[in-house]
C-alpha cells in the first residue's frame, strides 16, 4: 500500500506547477484551434480557448531546485517505452466539468504512462494529492462552460464526425511560475523508438 508523504514537506519553499503533456501533430493541432475558435465564435468566452490541442497527463507543484530530478525521472520512465499512435474520434462531453473533448480510441497506451509516471514521481516526492490514480485521456476543447454553453455545444456536436490519428514519439514538459499565469517549455522527452521509426516508415 502506498503511503502519502506530509504536504508540509515544501511549505517553506515557492513551488512551481509543472504539466506533462503529449502534443500531436500540426495538422491535428491547427484543426483543434480551429474548433476552439468556433466554440468562441458560437458560444462565447470559455476556459481553454487559447490553448492549444494537447492531451494532459498530470499535473503537480514541486520547488524549482527538484526540476533536474523530476525531468530525469520522466526520462527514466519512458526512455524504455516504445513510441505508439494515438487515435482520435468523435466529440465526447463530461456533465461534471462541463466539459467538451475529442475522444482517444485507444486509452491503455497512455493510461500504462500515466500510471508508471505516477508511481516513479511519488517515489520521487511528488504527493499523491495531485497524482490521482483515475486516469482517462482526452483532447480536451473546452472546459467550465456555462450550463447554457454546454447545453448548445453538446447540441450542435453530439453527432459531429471527427477522426484522425498521430504518433506519441515524445513527452513534453511545462512549468509556470506564481501567479502561474504562463507557461513555458521546460523539456521535451523522447520515448524509446519503435521498429517502424528504426526502419525509417515514421
Amino acid at each position: 500500500m502506498i503511503q502519502d508523504r506530509p504536504a508540509t514537506l515544501f511549505k517553506s519553499k515557492e513551488l512551481n506547477e509543472y504539466l506533462i503533456i503529449v502534443l500531436p501533430y500540426a495538422e491535428i493541432n491547427n484543426e483543434v484551434k480551429a474548433f476552439k475558435k468556433e466554440f468562441f465564435r458560437k458560444y462565447g468566452p470559455y476556459s481553454g480557448q487559447n490553448s492549444c490541442g494537447h492531451i494532459s497527463l498530470m499535473s503537480f507543484f514541486q520547488p524549482e531546485d527538484r526540476e533536474k530530478k523530476i525531468t530525469h525521472c520522466v526520462q527514466e520512465v519512458i526512455r524504455s517505452i516504445k513510441s505508439f499512435e494515438v487515435f482520435l474520434s468523435g466529440f465526447e462531453f463530461d456533465s461534471n466539468q462541463r466539459s467538451v473533448y475529442i475522444d482517444v480510441l485507444n486509452k491503455q497506451s497512455l493510461e500504462g504512462v500515466y500510471h508508471q509516471l505516477r508511481l516513479s514521481l511519488f517515489r520521487e516526492l511528488v504527493s499523491l494529492a495531485f497524482l490521482n490514480k483515475h486516469y482517462v485521456p482526452v483532447m480536451k476543447i473546452g472546459q467550465n462552460l456555462s450550463p447554457l454553453q454546454f447545453l448548445n455545444a453538446i447540441a450542435d456536436n453530439k453527432s459531429r464526425p471527427y477522426t484522425n490519428n498521430f504518433r506519441v514519439s515524445r513527452l513534453h514538459i511545462l512549468k509556470r511560475k506564481a501567479p502561474y499565469t504562463t507557461w513555458e517549455n521546460l523539456a521535451a522527452i523522447p520515448f524509446a523508438r519503435a521498429e517502424n521509426e528504426l526502419m525509417g516508415l515514421y
